[in-house]
């Protein structure tokens, strides 16, 4: 083939269908290129990982006896109707969960180590009730430690007491033990169809029970007209 770009070299380049190849490789590795930031290396992961868990358990005996996973937090329902069968935990107990659990108001919650979320408000009685239930087991576990020991000896007991109970407590203590969330459900078991089961039509007494549902309040407010009429007209 003669050299060059010629028309013949070019026809005989191209095999298939395909975008001519324009690719770029340049990686700008130096400190000093144009575009600076584009390749980021982690050279220091193993000298992380031994700050991160110094670091956990310098906070473990600084906050002891609280417990390093931090607050205790209730248990909710997911968002939207594709996740509401699931739960998880929540950002903080309502007020209405911290006074039927005992507790005088949110301040003394909050010092006990339960999240409080004053914006949240209760659905369902039985939210309610695991989320109370969940609160009246902590305070029967709950072991409040005076502020401050009468003698130098009993505060250097203390202390080193502390340090060692801080050091165990931060091994792998991401939940507060007892009160961690089960968030997978138990599977039910296979069983047969009943006769009921069966003969129905699942499609069509979903969707008159959703009819139903949208019709509550004008059944209930005609039912109230009926009433007053009947008073009315008694008169």
């Amino acid at each position: 083939l003669p050299y060059g770009n010629t028309p013949e070299n070019n026809k005989c380049s191209m095999v298939k269908n395909i975008p001519i190849p324009n690719n770029h490789f340049h990686k700008r590795w130096a400190p000093n290129a144009s575009h600076k930031g584009h390749i980021k290396t982690f050279f220091n992961q193993p000298a992380k990982k031994k700050s991160r868990r110094l670091a956990r358990a310098a906070k473990a005996k600084a906050i002891f006896p609280k417990p390093v996973s931090g607050q205790l937090r209730p248990i909710v329902q997911c968002c939207t109707q594709r996740y509401n069968i699931k739960v998880r935990e929540g950002r903080g107990f309502t007020l209405q969960e911290i006074k039927a659990a005992g507790f005088p108001n949110k301040q003394t919650a909050r010092s006990l180590g339960v999240a409080v979320d004053h914006r949240r408000v209760n659905k369902s009685e039985e939210g309610l009730a695991r989320n109370v239930d969940r609160l009246k087991a902590y305070k029967s576990k709950l072991i409040v430690y005076p502020l401050r020991a009468k003698s130098k000896k009993a505060r250097a007991e203390a202390r080193t007491k502390r340090a060692s109970e801080a050091i165990q407590q931060s091994k792998g203590a991401r939940y507060i033990p007892g009160f961690r969330i089960a968030t997978t459900r138990a599977a039910e078991a296979p069983r047969t169809l009943t006769e009921q089961e069966k003969s129905r039509k699942t499609y069509g007494f979903l969707r008159y029970a959703r009819r139903n549902l949208s019709f509550v309040g004008i059944r209930i407010q005609r039912q109230q007209r009926k009433e007053e009429k009947k008073k009315n007209s008694a008169k």
